[in-house]
């Protein structure tokens, strides 16, 4: 044989050699992105395309949303039990949470249309569920545990999000499973610790808004007390001649210590017997101008029935007194103090 006829053996077995070795790296390649299209991996990723572009048919594959709201439903049932109440109450909570999220899933951000809000305006916002962001904080934060469950067939997707409202952080835990129709996400692993820790953090704020409100009423108070101060009040109680109507008497006197004139006021008017014990409560309303440091005597008469428990103990009561706190007060420039009632504040969500 030639050296040339060698030389081209030679060449053949070593492409044939490279041909083996290209078809078997090319057949491990294959092998490892098969592996790869079926593995939790895979899923993740898609899921996490999905969420860019909201996809909407494509989530509804990789979610199976009515599985999660129902566990979600169940939650909020036994922590919220006024919400949504009756025979189907968890079946309305479950519905209510697919078309609250898909409404949000498919909501623009508008958190440049918020603007800077001061604590204490931010206060007064209606409470969001979610954040304004949350589908960005999804994309950000979204993470896969492909081995902490122990399972080939299940993973955990973990994400975290802030609350600007509730100033806490929600770290949220998915779990990940294979089905028979692939991989999807079927449950908040830790729902009930979610929705226990919203409530609490929701009660938390609803206290600072009572609070808020009560600060307020105070300032309001003493601004109206110095516009209108009151230099005293005289209640008194009597029967007319027919025996059966009872007439009380209340009269306040006070003047307006402002450069403004006022154009109306309203007070309530708390009537103790003697020894001092509350009996009876009015508000009591003037629409009378008062011109600046014009000073005023003004006197309201509240009828009721002589033999009633409160014609009673006004009657019985011996010297009546009585205390007077302004409820409204309305200036010439527009402006009008009151005083807002500070009650429990709804925990729902209308």
């Amino acid at each position: 044989m030639s050296l040339k006829e060698n030389l081209l053996q030679a060449k053949l077995k070593i492409a044939l050699v490279l041909l083996v070795i290209a078809l078997g790296y090319g057949g491990w390649e294959g092998w490892k992105y098969y592996q790869y299209l079926q593995s939790s991996q895979h899923a993740f990723d898609m899921l996490k395309d999905s969420l860019k572009s909201i996809d909407e048919e494509k989530l509804s594959a990789q979610v199976n949303f009515p599985q999660l709201s129902q566990h979600l439903a169940q939650c909020v049932a036994q922590v919220y039990p006024f919400i949504e109440q009756g025979n189907n109450q968890q079946a309305a909570i479950s519905a209510r949470a697919q078309a609250y999220l898909l409404e949000r899933l498919l909501a623009k951000d508008n958190s440049r249309q918020r603007g800077t809000l001061t604590p204490e305006e931010a206060l007064q916002q209606p409470l969001d569920i979610l954040p304004h962001d949350f589908v960005k904080q999804l994309q950000s934060s979204l993470a896969l545990n492909a081995t902490g469950t122990g399972n080939p067939n299940l993973a955990f997707v973990s994400a975290t999000l802030h609350h600007p409202q509730l100033d806490m952080d929600f770290n949220l835990i998915f779990y990940l499973q294979r089905t028979g129709s692939g991989w999807m996400l079927t449950d908040l692993a830790n729902a009930p610790e979610l929705v226990a820790q919203f409530r609490q953090a929701q009660l938390k704020r609803n206290e600072a808004k009572r609070l808020l409100l009560i600060k307020k009423n105070e300032t309001t108070q003493q601004r109206m007390n110095s516009t209108l101060p009151i230099q005293s009040c005289e209640a008194a109680a009597g029967v007319i001649s027919d025996n059966k109507t009872l007439l009380v008497r209340v009269i306040v006197m006070g003047r307006n210590a402002t450069a403004e004139r006022v154009n109306g006021y309203s007070l309530h008017v708390t009537i103790l017997n003697e020894a001092g014990k509350p009996i009876l409560d009015r508000y009591l309303d003037k629409a009378v101008p008062l011109q600046p440091g014009e000073p005023f005597k003004q006197g309201w008469t509240i009828e009721m029935t002589a033999d009633s428990e409160i014609g009673k103990a006004l009657l019985a009561g011996g010297k009546l007194k009585c205390m007077t706190r302004w409820q409204t007060v309305a200036l010439n420039n527009g402006e009008v103090l009151y005083i807002r009632e500070v009650k429990q504040i709804p925990e729902d969500f209308k």
